[in-house]
């Protein structure tokens, strides 16, 4: 999925060009990683799935302390077309990736209620108006010992935690000529990928996904594969039971990864085990009609 370049970005609601000069060193995203993210996938300026955005946006700012602005309470879907109208403005005709960043305006350590927030908005046009398959499947590895995630109550937003533990993973990928990593925990527990998102095993009729409890994100894209798209096709769903790395030997007929930004793509190997596409494809087709179908 080629991701192009767009003219302009919003901070506060006002537009700006994307090379302004918008933040001192003092900005709290920059100097602490005080930030929290939402990534959206759009068809032209329909906003896919935007109320689960928005919702596990605020979701994720309730739990850093930060307050909620009224605008993202999205009434009458004023912020909707607020993010639509920077689509439009970027001159953008067929898919994009948009970026929702919020950050702490100041920090007051001595007060107990959620301090302000401003919020950026940026956009990423794509080639292709949905998603498509990846042409030639992933080959995994998974995590050294010495490299595990740590689990905390923002594990499942898009925060700085582990970021640079992720970075670390994907350098060792590229030494260890692999595609992406299978991150674990410290309890042991799978928790997703380094890169390309959730992990999901196909074995029969059943779907397995680690469990929000263990550490991985709470992608939109998840919840619309466990809610919407598996029970249209027939599947059976287990998204609440720990997996191991054991598991990945006895509970696999084909394994893919998926997140909001890269869409669904199939796992060709890991290690000496090989897989095939088949269902996957049909999954991908299935969500594919679901984000096109957006009002």
């Amino acid at each position: 999925m080629a991701i192009l370049s767009c003219t302009y970005m919003l901070l506060n609601g006002s537009p700006h060009t994307v090379t302004s000069t918008l933040f001192g060193i003092g900005n709290r995203a920059f100097a602490y990683g005080d930030c929290i993210r939402e990534t959206i996938h759009t068809c032209a300026d329909r906003l896919c799935f935007f109320d689960m955005h928005l919702t596990h946006l605020k979701l994720g700012m309730e739990a850093a302390m930060m307050a909620i602005p009224e605008k993202f309470l999205n009434k009458d879907g004023a912020f909707a077309r607020e993010v639509s109208k920077l689509i439009t403005k970027n001159r953008v005709f067929r898919g994009s990736i948009i970026t929702i960043t919020v950050f702490r305006s100041a920090y007051n350590p001595k007060s107990i209620k959620p301090d302000t927030i401003e919020y950026t908005v940026h956009c990423e046009p794509l080639e292709e108006l949905g998603y498509s398959l990846n042409a030639t499947g992933l080959k995994l590895g998974i995590a050294p010992k010495n490299m595990l995630m740590t689990i905390s109550p923002l594990s499942n937003y898009y925060t700085s935690d582990n970021e640079i533990l992720r970075v670390a993973l994907r350098k060792h990928c590229i030494r260890e000529r692999l595609d992406d990593i299978i991150t674990v925990n410290n309890s042991g527990r799978i928790v997703e990928t380094a890169n390309s998102g959730n992990l999901f095993i196909i074995k029969d009729n059943t779907i397995y996904t680690p469990p929000l409890a263990d550490g991985c994100r709470a992608d939109v894209m998840r919840r619309v594969i466990l809610e919407k798209v598996a029970p249209s096709l027939g599947y059976e769903t287990v998204s609440d039971k720990p997996l191991y790395a054991d598991d990945i030997n006895t509970k696999v007929d084909e394994m893919f990864v998926a997140s909001t930004r890269t869409g669904i793509q199939w796992v060709a190997a890991y290690k000496t085990l090989r897989f095939m596409r088949s269902k996957t494809t049909t999954i991908l087709k299935k969500m594919s009609e679901l984000y096109e179908a957006q009002p």
